[in-house]
């Protein structure tokens, strides 16, 4: 079957069935945390290079300090992460980190800070002109029928100023008993004409006072328009401004009002994604050194790595000794039997058991590996009874049938003496 084992699918299969579950959602949830730190790091880089070039005195270049803003970006997100290490690591110093860390979080914060307030700072400014607009066009058309108004009243006073002389001499004419019709006639005409001219001028003003209060209506339905199109306070803010409504606050909210809640939302907004980027990379990291801690194989402390070296070390001199002895087990057994069917001393056991070797030696090794009894070692020392005197004329014969493990010895064979190579 392809050369795949069976035992080899047997652990995968047990592998998938215990630890795949546990390994999917744990690989998931790094990626989603690291890809939230990539998303706020970058936005807020890129907060950075703008509000920093904006500090930037026109005879600098904006571009070195947008590159120092970066610097307190980046230390920022990861002075946390070196003093984990430091910390986890046994390294000293980590109090450095953490102090230059506090500095430039405060500043990375003023940035952002900066440039949210930035922004608001357009939208009040937004809101106030288009109400100042509003404001000046409803100013302009009240100061402009108010001037038609009085221009009425002013030609109403002319007209009766020029129009009274007239009158007292037409009563006079009427009244001297001469007949003087062709002048009294000529009195009522230009009065009549001073008449009709202030009603005419009168009518004139007429029309442009409604033409004012048609141009005003125009103007502020213009004007609210304008205003509803633009939105210069997001529906956020005036909802955050008219919370409280019915106790300290009203339906409809002063610019005042919102402009202080789009502050206290863009300072929890900035807190919050400079925590993400700040807090949450040097606990992921955490996690990782622990997870690769547990993965690691376990070591073991100093003493217990010298005790297992030595276990080693004695296993394997074990080992060699179990093998030698295995080597000269056959000799000792031949000098066993040699002790047993010859009056042999040790020094003709040793030299015809052990032809070229050292029985001492031997004998040590066996003693070691435990393969040879304090019994059989001192037969073959001749250390079980006491010395037979040695006699020159006296020659041990060794029959073939008495070396293979047969106890019985004739006579004759006690007479005879070592054999010699």
């Amino acid at each position: 079957m392809l050369g795949i084992n069976k035992s080899d699918l047997a652990g995968g299969a047990r592998w998938m069935r215990d630890h795949f579950a546990s390994w999917f959602a744990t690989s998931w949830l790094y990626l989603i945390m690291w890809g939230v730190v990539a998303v706020a790091f970058t936005v807020l880089l890129y907060i950075d290079g703008k509000f920093s070039r904006s500090l930037a005195p026109d005879s600098v270049d904006p571009m070195s300090f947008q590159a120092m803003g970066w610097a307190y970006r980046f230390f920022a997100a990861s002075f946390l992460m070196a003093a984990a290490r430091c910390a986890i690591k046994g390294v000293k110093g980590g109090w450095v980190f953490t102090t230059l860390g506090v500095f430039a979080s405060l500043i990375v914060c003023l940035h952002a800070f900066g440039f949210g307030f930035e922004a608001l700072s357009d939208r009040r400014e937004q809101a106030m002109a288009l109400r100042d607009v509003s404001g000046v066009q409803e100013q302009s058309i009240t100061d402009q029928r108010a001037f038609l108004e009085a221009r009425k009243g002013q030609i109403d006073a002319d007209l009766a100023a020029a129009i009274e002389p007239l009158n007292a001499e037409i009563f006079n004419l009427d009244n001297d008993g001469k007949l003087n019709e062709d002048l009294t006639r000529q009195m009522r005409d230009r009065r009549t004409a001073l008449q009709d001219q202030a009603a005419a001028d009168k009518r004139a003003i007429d029309e442009q006072i409604m033409a004012l209060v048609i141009g005003g209506a125009n103007a502020r339905a213009e004007t609210i328009e304008t205003e509803a199109d633009a939105q210069p306070w997001h529906p956020l803010f005036v909802g955050m401004a008219q919370v409280g409504y019915g106790l300290n606050a009203t339906w409809e909210p002063s610019d005042k009002r919102i402009y202080i809640s789009a502050i206290i939302f863009i300072i929890f907004w900035v807190l919050l994604a400079e925590s993400l980027v700040i807090f949450l990379p040097e606990r992921i990291y955490v996690m990782h050194l622990h997870d690769a801690a547990a993965a690691a194989p376990k070591e073991k402390s100093e003493p217990h790595v010298r005790a297992a070296e030595t276990r080693k070390r004695r296993a394997r001199q074990s080992r060699k000794i179990e093998e030698q002895a295995q080597g000269y087990l056959p000799a000792f057994k031949k000098a066993l039997r040699y002790a047993e069917k010859t009056r042999w001393p040790v020094a003709g056991i040793a030299e015809n058991a052990f032809p070229g070797g050292n029985m001492d030696y031997a004998i040590t090794v066996l003693q070691k590996a435990g393969l040879v009894t304090e019994e059989e070692v001192k037969k073959v020392r001749r250390e079980d009874q006491l010395p037979v005197p040695a006699d020159s004329n006296r020659v041990d014969v060794i029959r073939p049938e008495n070396l293979n493990g047969s106890t019985e010895v004739d006579d004759a064979d006690d007479t005879s003496r070592p054999v010699t190579d």
